[in-house]
């Protein structure tokens, strides 16, 4: 059953509509922005402007504001309306005990107001104050005594307080409590002041109620909001050293821009950073760049954090921080239902909370947004940096909080005259107590100044997009006659759809689809390339949606073949290579090992975790001796994971992961059970229960090394352990093969076929080494998955260039109007070839190359529009949705529960997103509803139902234009199927706005009352369904208040409601 609820207006023309902010940032707001600028850029100290405070001291007990609260037996209980004796008070002071408030204002203040008597809600508590208490109150100004009341109890009427206050600054509110209030050492002296609001001199009214207690936040610091370290020092201790200039303001209508250059004379290390001050949002941006401007090699730089700074909260309250799961890739986990799902992280004293990315690809964990609140206010970030990225929230012992963000993990020297760049931080500044507008201002700048618009200046369109890959298995199936075929059914049965998807397997490729690295149309499907196609879907009036990879080039591939220099080895991890020594516990978590990936070695830990790849081919027909060696730095707190080759250290990475790596109980040498095992010759297999240093893997290369391993198995016709005792058994089957060793004469080794291993033990769990001599003639095969995978080094521009030119040339050839940009988890290529003192290096040069590839696309394309996917949604972050949006937000599509919940999650921080929609049935439909749509429906059917499609479409046309106005969750998050689930779109301009609310399959409950956002106390409103039919008529006051009536008889039902103020 459903509910499709609408309102009287006349429809829209089109689907496009620019909106007009509704959410109105504060002139507070606007100022906070600019001050904070001033101060952590500029270095001004900015007075903090208090809109008054308080200060406590009660004998015992608590300061509550705009409430009460009861006791039973020890335990206070509720947040109660303040009551003294039969009348309630919605806002006023609860003092517990005898005491003073002294109130301090913000300007002279004329006159103070309140009703003052002893709070009855403890009347029913277990030691009950009925007609208990004996207090007096008393307003004090300076030394003047302004009133005095009456002794006062419980059950007596409150007494009206009305003093006039001479242009005081302050005053103070005493109670004090006579003896015959105690009894049996019980205290009932307490009272309210209730309605208490001071009128100022400037005519201002000050709720008592509504003001924080000090202490207040300190004066913010002048510290600049970003640092590094430099050869070992952080920033803040030399950075005040540094030449320092700015540019000239370049002022626009919307924004400002200003550079800030600071120089190390000594060294001709620069770091620049680009600001941007929004002024009709108040919202700052920046990015560093760091150059070398000397003429020899930079010092280490390390931990560079473009985001930097500290907050600090009033005497109550705690910090709040609102986050979001991402939209993992399968290789962190599969997607589902909570994609996107919101969360909340309070932060007390001396905790700590990490978000961050995994595997290289930015919302992979959690979503690169987050809110984080404290005392009626609060700050929304994001972080711009398509890669990996890490944000921490560290709390100190008292009332502050440190915010750190950027690139993860980065150590490297600078060439001369080389740059890069960090992470571009954003961050909005908020007041007022309510977290979900300032979500809504953060909506606003998205739409406004970041959602990627074609030439003419046109938001991405809330579009219909339709494809028959779910019957194609992809594209692969695809041909220019069932192409084109699926479009005339849909359009000769009164359906256009605004674009056709193509999706992957349109190309030449072998076995499988995702065997990439060919960018021309398949000649046996479609013999005239897809400009027929492209040409068929212009003439009927949509447009070109084709999918690309480019990042991605398997082996073998038509771009393998071409442009190898290009293409970064690395993508598989430490488990998936061929066993050296290697650990084999199931899903490797705290599990390590030493592989081969082809021609080179990886040595890792967990999974994912970290993976340190070597360069050096051992491919060569020659001796080498390969040792691994995993350190816990004390220091840092990190895992250090080196491998060295022939003595000489060629990879390095690091891990967050300190446990002890003792799931595997063996390693499997040659082979492990699983049967990845090597073609080659193994001698001389160590392990030591040391992480050995760099001096010591070059003794034991020259064999001259004193230091005696756990384990050491020479394999001189034998698998006996001579260190520990504990000799090799076989895995597999077969004979052992020895052959001549490392050391020529007697001396033998191992020779393996992938047939048979040798198992020895683990017993070196926290810093250990593993080391082997290795000799093999030929690369190993390629290890199953990613192994047969290349990424394309767009860090290289000559690279980026030829790709660029490519892609460009396909998209012109080919007709394409919407070009889908699907890429991999980049992190372990980027690992795998940074240089010793450049980690990070790869990933920087590439996210800029990458970004710098669709801004190429959109200036030789004017109206060309980009899609971005990578698993789903494990791209979703700022500076890629400013050039590209998702059009399939997630892998996890079509299941109605998980369609609801994450369109309710990621409205919060991205206005623009799509998914499919695979039926007709109402209730799936309108779950599956998202700006964009693409319809994957078999429509060659006789019966499928095309008049259902017709109208599902046009009502879908209404209602999703209001997808760009501000949002407000209606129900809490959940993924239950035994709950509602609503959420609203409002669109203040013009006072309407959408309703959307699901019945899930197992609720119990028929009826479901919502209370509204964002409507006019005073306006009435007309909410109707879609056919015309009045719901509910109601005043904005008693819609927010009271709420939206809905009844929904049926389990798995929808309503979808739309209001307007009454003409």
């Amino acid at each position: 059953m459903r509910v499709v609820c609408t309102l009287f207006f006349t429809c829209f023309t089109g689907l496009l509509v620019n909106p007009v902010v509704a959410v109105e940032p504060s002139n507070t707001e606007l100022l906070s922005i600019q001050n904070w600028v001033r101060g952590h850029f500029n270095g001004e100290t900015i007075a903090p402007i208090h809109n008054g405070y308080l200060e406590v001291d009660l004998e015992h007990g608590s300061l509550l504001k705009n409430m009460a609260t009861t006791k039973v037996y020890h335990k206070q209980l509720g947040a109660l309306p303040l009551q003294i004796h039969r009348k309630t008070y919605d806002h006023g002071l609860y003092m517990a005990s005898p005491g003073t408030i002294r109130v301090l204002l913000p300007s002279p203040a004329r006159r103070f107001t309140a009703v003052f008597g002893i709070d009855s809600n403890r009347v029913t508590s277990f030691y009950s104050n009925a007609g208990r208490g004996a207090v007096v109150g008393s307003v004090v100004a300076g030394e003047k005594e302004l009133y005095q009341s009456p002794v006062m109890s419980e059950g007596m009427t409150g007494q009206n307080v009305a003093v006039p206050l001479g242009d005081a600054n302050s005053f103070d509110l005493i109670v004090r409590g006579k003896d015959e209030g105690i009894i049996e050492r019980v205290d009932f002296n307490q009272a309210d002041w209730a309605d208490a609001q001071v009128e100022l001199t400037d005519g201002r009214t000050i709720r008592i109620g509504d003001l924080p207690t000090a202490p207040l936040a300190r004066v913010p610091s002048t510290d600049l909001p970003f640092s590094f370290v430099y050869n070992g020092q952080a920033s803040s201790e030399f950075i005040h050293q540094w030449e320092k200039s700015w540019s000239d303001d370049v002022v626009g209508p919307d924004i400002t821009t200003k550079v800030l250059t600071l120089s190390d004379p000594q060294s001709g290390l620069t770091v620049k950073c680009d600001v941007t001050v929004y002024k009709k949002l108040p919202v700052v941006e920046w990015v560093l760049t760091l150059r070398n401007d000397g003429k020899t090699q930079t010092h280490l730089i390390e931990n560079v954090l473009p985001l930097d700074c500290e907050f600090e909260r009033d005497n109550e309250d705690e910090f709040v921080l609102h986050h979001s799961n991402g939209s993992p890739h399968s290789l962190v986990r599969m997607s589902d239902e909570t994609d996107y799902a919101p969360r909340e992280t309070v932060l007390p004293p001396q905790s700590n909370k990490k978000l961050n990315s995994l595997i290289g690809l930015p919302a992979s964990n959690d979503l690169p947004f987050f809110n984080l609140e404290w005392n009626n206010r609060g700050a929304v970030f994001a972080i711009g940096w398509p890669g990996q990225w890490q944000a921490d929230f560290v709390r100190d012992e008292h009332r502050g909080i440190n915010l750190k963000a950027g690139q993860q993990d980065v150590s490297f020297v600078l060439e001369p005259g080389e740059k890069v760049r960090t992470p571009r931080i954003a961050m909005l500044l908020w007041k007022g107590g309510d977290w979900l507008r300032a979500q809504n201002l953060w909506r606003s700048w998205m739409v406004s100044h970041n959602l990627p618009r074609t030439a003419d200046g046109v938001l991405p369109p809330f579009q219909h997009n339709a494809s028959s890959s779910a019957h194609y298995i992809e594209s692969s199936g695809a041909t220019e006659e069932n192409q084109k075929m699926f479009v005339d059914r849909y359009v000769d049965h009164g359906i256009t759809p605004d674009y056709w998807w193509i999706d992957a397997g349109w190309y030449d490729y072998a076995d499988y689809w995702l065997n990439v690295g060919s960018w021309n149309p398949n000649k046996n499907r479609f013999p005239n390339g897809l400009k027929p196609i492209s040409d068929y879907l212009h003439q009927r009036d949509m447009k070109f949606i084709l999918w690309f990879t480019p990042e991605l080039v398997t082996r073998g591939t038509e771009l393998d073949l071409m442009q190898k220099p290009w293409l970064l080895k690395g993508g598989a991890e430490w488990w998936m290579g061929h066993a050296l020594i290697q650990g084999e516990y199931p899903a490797h978590v705290n599990d390590s090992g030493l592989t081969l990936m082809e021609d080179v070695a990886a040595f890792g830990t967990g999974n994912p975790d970290a993976t340190a790849t070597t360069k050096q081919s051992l491919a060569d027909g020659k001796w080498h001796l390969v040792t691994a060696t995993r350190f816990i730095n004390p220091d840092t707190e990190k895992s250090e994971l080196r491998v060295f080759i022939d003595g000489e250290l060629n990879a390095f990475a690091v891990s967050n992961n300190l446990d002890l790596m003792n799931k595997n109980d063996s390693f499997g040498v040659g082979r492990q059970y699983q049967t990845r095992g090597i073609v080659g010759e193994i001698d001389d297999v160590r392990v030591y229960d040391v992480a050995l240093d760099a001096s010591q893997v070059r003794s034991l290369f020259k064999q001259q090394l004193d230091v005696k391993p756990s384990h050491h198995y020479p394999f001189n016709k034998s698998v006996k352990d001579v260190a520990g005792g504990i000799d090799g058994e076989m895995i597999g089957s077969g004979d052992f093969r020895f052959v001549p060793g490392v050391n020529g004469g007697d001396d033998s080794a191992l020779a393996f076929n992938n047939d048979y291993g040798v198992k020895i033990p683990n017993s070196a769990y926290e810093n250990y080494t593993l080391s082997c001599w290795l000799r093999m003639d030929a690369p190993q095969a390629p290890p199953w998955g990613r192994g047969d995978m290349r990424l394309l080094d767009f860090g290289d521009p000559a690279a980026a260039e030829w790709i660029t030119e490519y892609v460009d040339s396909r998209i012109t050839s080919q007709g394409v109007d919407l070009y889908r940009h699907d890429g991999i988890p980049p992190l372990s290529f980027w690992n795998a070839n940074d240089e010793s003192e450049r980690r990070g290096i790869s990933e920087m040069k590439h996210v800029e190359g990458l970004l710098g590839y669709w801004d190429e696309l959109r200036r030789r394309h004017p109206m060309l529009r980009i899609d971005i996917c990578s698993g789903g949604g494990s791209r979703n972050e700022l500076e890629t949705l400013r050039r590209a949006v998702p059009l399939w937000r997630s892998d996890y599509a079509y299941e109605t529960t998980g369609m609801q919940t994450l369109s309710y999650g990621m409205a919060l921080w991205i206005p623009y997103f799509g998914t499919g929609i695979n039926t007709t049935d109402e209730y799936t439909f309108w779950s599956q509803l998202a700006p964009s749509n693409t319809t994957t429906w078999d429509v060659r059917r006789d019966d499928f139902d095309f008049e259902a499609a017709r109208r599902l479409l046009a009502q879908r046309r209404d209602v999703i234009s209001y997808y760009y106005d501000d949002y407000y969750p209606l129900t809490k998050y959940r993924t239950d199927n035994d709950v509602w689930m609503a959420w609203q779109f409002n669109r203040e301009s013009e006072d309407s706005g959408v309703v959307m609310a699901f019945r899930r399959p197992d609720s119990p409950t028929s009826q479901m009352q919502l209370k509204l956002r964002g409507l006019n106390d005073k306006h009435v409103y007309v909410v109707t369904d879609l056919e015309g039919r009045v719901i509910q008529r109601d005043s904005g006051a008693k819609l927010a208040a009271t709420g939206l009536v809905l009844d929904l008889s049926e389990p798995r039902s929808v309503a979808i409601c739309k209001y307007r103020k009454r003409r």
